[in-house]
């Protein structure tokens, strides 16, 4: 058994240390991601990103944990469907890098992921819908297909990652058209 002197010394041997450890591994770990990061943890270039969805605008930020590649999904479990996500082994740094087919994976006011495999939808005003293909091209876009009966939505084509989303604010804010936004890829979950 412990002498009494030498267990008191013990014990405020380890009560000393105890901070110290404390400390040290608070320091250590990186921020835990959520959908609400701000400041530093956010990104340098975040406050910059945002989308219009229903004339809103909405803000957007980059999850450096992953990329979206969508040249080549990545393989999967049989009976699973192909995924473009992937790790970023690189951080930030690495998605100024990316190549023309991937694109970063933001995260939006609820922290869904969302990943922009190019294309752009484009809503037009009632009286340019009876020559949709004309309008569109007279703009500077190449249509690719409408996507609804009344040719009310049109798909214009635009590289993916980032040019979608300049392209996307730059069209709905010039006002030219009704609205324009990403056409987003969002990850699918059966129900």
């Amino acid at each position: 058994m412990m002498r009494p002197p030498l267990m008191a010394l013990a014990i405020s041997a380890l009560m000393l240390a105890q901070p110290a450890f404390a400390a040290e591994r608070s320091n250590s770990l990186p921020p835990k991601p959520g959908p609400a990061m701000s400041g530093k943890a956010a990104g340098k270039n975040d406050a910059a990103l945002y989308w219009y969805e229903d004339g809103k605008r909405r803000a957007l930020r980059v999850d450096p944990a992953w990329i979206a590649d969508f040249a080549a999904p990545a393989a999967t479990r049989p009976g699973k469907r192909p995924s473009p996500l992937k790790r970023s082994i690189g951080g930030e740094k690495a998605l100024e890098s990316l190549p023309g087919t991937a694109s970063p994976v933001f995260r939006d006011d609820n922290g869904a992921q969302l990943a922009l495999g190019g294309g752009v939808v484009v809503r037009l005003r009632a009286a340019d819908r009876a020559y949709a293909r004309e309008r569109l091209a007279s703009a500077g876009l190449q249509p690719v297909r409408p996507l609804d009966p009344d040719g009310h939505a049109w798909l214009v084509a635009s590289p993916a990652g980032m040019p979608a989303l300049e392209l996307a604010n730059r069209l709905h804010e010039s006002n030219e058209f009704e609205s324009a936004a990403p056409n987003w890829w969002r990850p699918r979950s059966l129900k």
